[in-house]
């Protein structure tokens, strides 16, 4: 049965979760969790929000999901066992060796990969499930298409993404706001540079400035029957740091939708909650779909009507609102304004630039989400109270308890009913009476002996529901780790010698004995002008291949002699499986618990010494499958590529256009990593992208936060 996986930051979200029908949810701590600004859960509030979802058979995942530092380690382990042993359904993880040791620790524990490693293929998740993980979380950016393979092809769970907000960057790989600030998406403290305004500069013509990394919000509902029928395992809502009303109204959208009684309504109340740019398919069943909103980068609401008057610092609308709500004023599709709403009725003071004809949103329907947060859900109880042997029994589903009932009295006047038991038992958050049966002799009990009758056997019956939850133990379970899969006959080719990155043949010099590919095409025919190098060149795959890239990028593999690869995604651990391979700055390393070839991530904070150090070149900040072009001006007729760069300040980012089946391209930094080489050997140069014009030690002796 497919699931709905709902996002929860803090204890409000977790009931608005559970009250609307969540069958799972997804939590943070304090510490490594990919969402840091979240309230989270520390160890005593985790246990306890784990014994509430399970009380109403909700599963509860914890994301352990940031990569983590050497000096970090042994705290993740210690906080993945401590879920672990607070009966976590599952832990939802990005960091490949800190996975490596929970399955040495714990060989039971359900693994799920997160969408930070970026699965998006077959291949993927072949190399995932080796690896131990029973469910992968895919990058937005798949495509339906291959879904279906996976889910054709392998036993493994899918969870994809339904509801929420799109990074514009692929999965695990956007390095922007780790190098511009220190602060990483990678650990959770993204800093959002993707919602800042740009200015562009469009084949040397200026393009008006926007938010021109802005993605709209995901919103899937009505596709749900497709997801459905390609074998989705769970629909994932996107949300820590949203309300509690997103989350019970997402909830409840997407359990009827998944009922099959979806209808307009319901559409509409998924904007009340939060809507950014009217939403997107992303690139579910669009390999290049237009995604982006560059004329507002935060919630825009719902339309409600316009502005007719003005007067002073007044606004007269032909709408009436009400007391609490949130507007905001749009003039053609911009905002210009906005008000919080002090009084009901049509006149409001507003903060900004707004004239007559102005559009009206509602970004806040205050008695809409009221209405949202009263809703309730109680668990079914029948009461069998027995006053001759003095036994009350309680039952729920399959769960029953039994207590001897004190104090009770013969009756002299009105002897206890079923419908003095039925009202006083239904004085509970959790439970609610559906049928009482009542024998033996009349009596009497006092109102306070009644009332903690009902607190002793809720309590028990709670306790007994928690303690009988099941757990699941991993159906995955793989004997094989990293260093199973990998390769390690590179290290012979490489002798820590340093690597050279280039994208073209005419880049080449003597002094690079070791060549590591990077083209702006992968095709055979242009892979094959350095054939010449093939003994000492290996290929940089890349990080996304979806559809029919795949078959190329085989093609290439089978073709093309070259001594090894650099790794960026795991598919690439599959389809080159068997040949000498090191793995490539896309997988996020950052610490030495896998002991094989690799290249440390380009947000390492220190020069690590069981690996190749990127230190010097300029570097991709963010991987992207849209279409800057397609979105800004144009569509991919007679495309011939194009030169793009984005101004923020006084910052330049060029957008570099690689192709394998479909386009890509990536956004350079501004600046040149220039990382100090002293004690270091295994280094690499890289060559491939457009020298910028300053400098840059990137996160080195600064610190990665």
């Amino acid at each position: 049965m497919t699931e709905i996986l709902a996002p929860v930051g803090n204890f409000d979200m977790l009931k608005a979760a559970v009250v609307n029908g969540a069958d799972s949810i997804y939590v943070g701590l304090p510490r490594f969790s990919a969402r840091a600004k979240a309230a989270n859960f520390n160890n005593e509030q985790l246990k306890d929000a784990i014994d509430y979802a399970h009380l109403y058979g909700v599963k509860v995942y914890v994301a352990i999901n940031t990569i983590i530092k050497n000096e970090e380690i042994d705290d993740a382990l210690s906080e993945a066992k401590n879920a672990l042993k607070n009966n976590a359904d599952a832990l939802i993880l990005q960091d490949l060796g800190l996975s490596e040791l929970i399955r040495k620790d714990c060989p039971d524990a359900v693994l799920h990969a997160s969408t930070q490693m970026g699965v998006h293929n077959l291949e993927g998740a072949i190399v995932a499930k080796q690896l131990g993980f029973s469910r992968v979380i895919l990058s937005r950016e798949t495509l339906l298409e291959d879904i279906i393979k996976i889910k054709k092809n392998i036993d493994i769970e899918v969870e994809c993404f339904v509801q929420g907000a799109l990074c514009i960057a692929f999965s695990g790989n956007c390095y922007f706001s780790s190098l511009a600030s220190g602060f990483s998406g990678n650990r959770g403290k993204c800093m959002q540079l993707c919602r800042k305004s740009y200015s562009a500069i469009i084949n040397g013509k200026p393009f008006e400035s926007g938010y021109l990394l802005s993605a709209k919000d995901l919103m899937l509902a009505d596709k749900i029957d497709e997801l459905v029928n390609a074998g989705v395992d769970s629909f994932k809502i996107e949300g820590r740091l949203r309300r509690p009303e997103y989350v019970a109204e997402t909830v409840r959208v997407y359990k009827k939708a998944l009922n099959g009684t979806l209808d307009d309504k319901d559409l509409v109340s998924l904007k009340k909650v939060f809507n950014r740019g009217d939403y997107t398919k992303g690139h579910l069943f669009n390999a290049t779909n237009k995604i982006l909103d560059i004329d507002i980068a935060s919630n825009k609401g719902i339309y409600v009507g316009k502005v007719i008057k003005l007067h002073g610092n007044s606004a007269t609308t032909n709408v009436r609102l009400n007391k609490g709500d949130g507007i905001k004023f749009l003039r053609n599709g911009k905002e210009v304004g906005g008000a919080s709403i002090k009084q009901t009725g049509n006149v409001t003071g507003f903060e900004g630039n707004v004239k007559i004809g102005d559009e009206v949103y509602l970004t806040t329907d205050d008695e809409f989400n009221r209405q949202v947060m009263a809703r309730e859900r109680k668990l079914p109880v029948s009461i069998d109270m027995d006053l001759d042997s003095e036994i009350i029994n309680a039952k729920y589903s399959l769960v029953s308890v039994s207590l001897n009932i004190k104090n009770i009295l013969p009756a002299r006047n009105l002897p206890i009913t079923e419908a003095d038991i039925m009202g006083n038992f239904n004085k509970s958050e959790l439970f609610y009476v559906d049928s009482v049966k009542l024998s033996g002799k009349p009596s009497f009990m006092k109102k306070a002996d009644l009332n903690a009758l009902r607190r002793e056997t809720y309590e028990e019956l709670k306790s007994k529901i928690i303690n009988d939850y099941k757990i699941l133990s991993n159906s995955m379970r793989s004997t094989l780790f990293m260093s199973d899969i990998i390769s390690s006959d590179i290290g012979n080719l490489l002798h820590d010698k340093p690597i050279y990155q280039v994208s073209s043949v005419d880049q080449i010099t003597d002094e690079m004995q070791i060549i590591a590919v990077n083209p702006e095409e992968y095709s055979v025919e242009y892979l094959s002008k350095f054939y010449k190098y093939y003994d000492r060149a290996i290929l940089n795959l890349p990080n996304i291949a979806r559809g029919k890239d795949m078959a190329i990028l085989k093609e290439i593999v089978d073709k093309c002699d070259f001594a090894g690869y650099i790794i960026n995604n795991l598919y690439g651990l599959e389809i080159v499986r068997g040949k000498p391979a090191i793995l490539g700055c896309g997988m996020n390393i950052v610490n030495d618990v896998l002991s094989v070839p690799k290249i440390y991530s380009v947000e390492s904070d220190t020069v690590l010494k069981n690996g190749y150090v990127y230190a010097k070149g300029n570097l991709p900040l963010m991987h992207f499958c849209h279409c800057e072009k397609k979105e800004l001006i144009n569509g991919c007729k007679n495309c011939n590529g194009y030169d793009i760069t984005l101004l923020y300040e006084n910052m330049k980012y060029k957008i570099r256009r690689y192709k394998i089946y479909y386009c890509y391209s990536q956004l350079l930094n501004c600046a040149n990593l220039n990382v100090p080489r002293a004690n270091m050997n295994k280094i690499v140069i890289d060559l491939s992208y457009e020298k910028a014009m300053s400098d840059t030690k990137g996160n080195y002796g600064r610190g990665l936060k």
